[in-house]
């Protein structure tokens, strides 16, 4: 079964458990899930080292800087911890999914993130505070149209329940985020480690 991408697209917009039910209906190759990912967050990369260059930042704020190989490396680090994440409190609170249904719905959430970043960065150019304000309001709808698919992958019935499977998920990456923070954080600010 091949996917129209546009009638998805659409779908995921104003249906998502509807979306996500289809995406969840094809067995994908393991293979394919995760050079998937790696795809889209190699794209990810391209993206936030294009960000770099249109939109540098001053010298003395402290951010972490990341070349795009480094940039990919933590990303997909962290985004497999989130997946796992997923899979695991989903399974602690009843849900059936499994890491390829996590994987699958990720892996669309993210090239929609991609194609929508581009759009962002090109609208930044010209209307940067709009562009700031429906990034925003992306994020939002975008964290509603996750609940849902995440909802759907564990088949947990309830809104709530797949939102509490999110909300600990956040808090994983979080606490992964500040220990590799709390490891390379010096060097990524350009600080000394000794201090």
């Amino acid at each position: 079964m091949i996917m129209q991408l546009q009638p998805l697209l659409a779908m995921t917009l104003t249906a998502p458990a509807q979306a996500a039910r289809i995406i969840l209906s094809i067995r994908w190759p393991k293979q394919a899930l995760w050079t998937g990912l790696m795809l889209v967050i190699a794209l990810n990369a391209l993206i936030y080292s294009l960000h770099e260059l249109l939109f540098p930042l001053p010298s003395d704020v402290l951010y972490p800087h990341f070349s795009p190989l480094s940039y990919f490396a933590v990303m997909l680090t962290l985004q497999v911890v989130f997946i796992y994440a997923l899979f695991a409190t989903g399974r602690w609170l009843g849900g059936q999914g499994n890491v390829d249904d996590l994987l699958a719905l990720v892996v669309w959430l993210q090239l929609l993130q991609v194609a929508w970043q581009m759009a962002l960065t090109l609208l930044f150019l010209v209307a940067p505070i709009m562009a700031g304000l429906l990034n925003l309001a992306a994020s939002l709808f975008g964290f509603y149209i996750f609940v849902h698919f995440i909802n759907q992958a564990h088949q947990l019935g309830s809104i709530w329940r797949a939102f509490g499977v999110l909300l600990m998920a956040i808090i994983a990456i979080a606490l992964a985020l500040s220990f590799f923070l709390g490891l390379a954080g010096p060097s990524l600010l350009g600080l000394s480690a000794n201090v």
